[in-house]
């Protein structure tokens, strides 16, 4: 997703886009549906400070009982760019922060966008909290009924 800087004079606006997976380059087999992106920028030169909020479903397997399911992604991630140069020994060590050219026309967010995607959806996948998973002997799903075998 590419921004036109020029488009946003000082202030605040809102732009908002439906993406498809693949501009992201995320996987289909985890993300087939659309993807959602808000972002809240404040222009205040030589600043431009986005706030990104991003919505999608994504296929994932539970933990638990290893059934699909579908997992709902929220995610919310700031983003400061500064157009100039970093002042000599800048010991900034900051993701969030970057410099720019002056002169930029176009910042391009595809790559923050999908990073910001795939955080959102690393992480614990249930089917539901109430998920009972596998049997540890046996491997029967406990979500349809119990197993035979003996536990100890």
């Amino acid at each position: 997703m590419k921004i036109h800087l020029p488009t946003y004079p000082i202030g605040i606006h809102e732009i908002t886009e439906d993406l498809n997976p693949a501009d992201l380059d995320l996987s289909p087999a985890e993300f087939s549906h659309t993807v959602h992106v808000s972002i809240r920028l404040d222009r205040h030169d030589p600043y431009f400070d986005f706030r990104i909020k991003l919505s999608t479903v994504a296929a994932a397997e539970c933990d638990r009982c290893l059934n699909e399911t579908s997992v709902e992604i929220r995610t919310e991630n700031p983003l400061l760019y500064v157009v100039g140069h970093a002042p000599e020994g800048d010991l900034v060590d900051d993701d969030d922060f970057s410099y720019i050219k002056p002169g930029t026309i176009e910042l391009d967010l595809t790559q923050d966008l999908r990073d910001f995607l795939i955080l959102a959806y690393s992480g614990r996948h249930l089917c539901s909290e109430e998920c009972q998973g596998l049997c540890v002997n046996c491997g029967a799903d406990l979500n349809t009924g119990s197993c035979i075998c003996t536990q100890g």
